[in-house]
């Protein structure tokens, strides 16, 4: 008998409360699937003729030094060019109306053109698409589609940029209301979505599949982890430094951090340096 030692029994355990709208589990099960990222974009949409052709998960966005980085769930491209993120939301947690507005502008800034090139005809289509537990509109609705458009006449502005909030709270069409249901139970035996029922069983019940949960589960505490100490190390420098009992560049090289690193905490903390 092989005992399995790599990863301990809360691990494990933490892996069968997980739901596939948690981000850790989510991103796994994005990885590399094509079929199951082109499954949710095309009930997303309401379109059956949408082709993925790739998947990326966890792309961190960083563009600029002192600009705030995005990590994205999945970015998928079809066969179009179109772009489609999923962010999967289990709390209602941050201002996520302009966290939206933040992804996508950073998303046509990386992606939609290159260097150099001017012709704005080749920009693809851009949708965000938030997989949410809860109404954060509290319309009652199901889903919200919003689109640039002129608050008067209506017209539209035919950007080819959309948002969409897709929640488990409200019904609306069944096959997403299976679907929604289904990204928020940790149970893969009770979910109707055929597509989100397989892939969280295998996760669930597979040796191979269970051990890349925990992996990502350590991943992701790690990095955390490390976020969290950088930024405790170089506010205590930051207060001595506003305090005035070091200068600026003392504070930075005793942090053992990049200069533009530690100025990017020093802003996201509040620090006027």
């Amino acid at each position: 008998m092989i005992i399995r030692t790599k990863y301990t029994k809360e691990e494990r355990e933490i892996v069968q409360e997980l739901r596939p709208i948690d981000d850790t589990l989510f991103r796994t099960m994005a990885k590399g699937n094509i079929i199951l990222v082109e499954h949710i974009v095309r009930l997303s949409l309401n379109r059956d003729d949408i082709k993925i052709l790739s998947v990326n998960t966890q792309d961190d966005i960083h563009l600029f030094k002192d600009s705030h980085s995005v990590i994205l769930d999945c970015l998928a491209v079809d066969s179009e060019g179109n772009l489609y993120n999923i962010e999967v939301q289990a709390t209602n947690t941050g201002n996520l109306r302009k966290r939206a507005r933040y992804i996508s502008s950073a998303i046509d800034v990386k992606y939609t053109l290159e260097a150099g090139e001017k012709d704005y005809n080749k920009i693809k289509d851009q949708i965000v698409i938030f997989l949410m537990e809860d109404d954060i509109f509290d319309k009652g609705k199901q889903l919200y589609e919003f689109k640039r458009y002129d608050d008067q006449s209506k017209l539209s502005l035919d950007d080819g940029s959309r948002i969409i909030y897709i929640n488990a709270k409200n019904k609306g069409r069944e096959e997403l209301d299976n679907l929604m249901q289904s990204l928020i139970s940790s149970d893969y035996k009770t979910m109707k979505d055929d597509v989100i029922r397989e892939c969280t069983m295998y996760y669930k019940t597979s040796e191979i599949g269970e051990d890349e949960v925990c992996e990502a589960m350590r991943e992701y505490v790690a990095r955390n982890v490390e976020k969290s100490f950088k930024s405790g190390r170089a506010e205590a420098l930051l207060d001595l430094v506003k305090k005035g009992n070091i200068t600026l560049d003392c504070a930075i090289e005793n942090s053992k951090l990049p200069k533009e690193e530690f100025l990017s905490i020093a802003k996201s903390l509040g620090y006027n340096i």
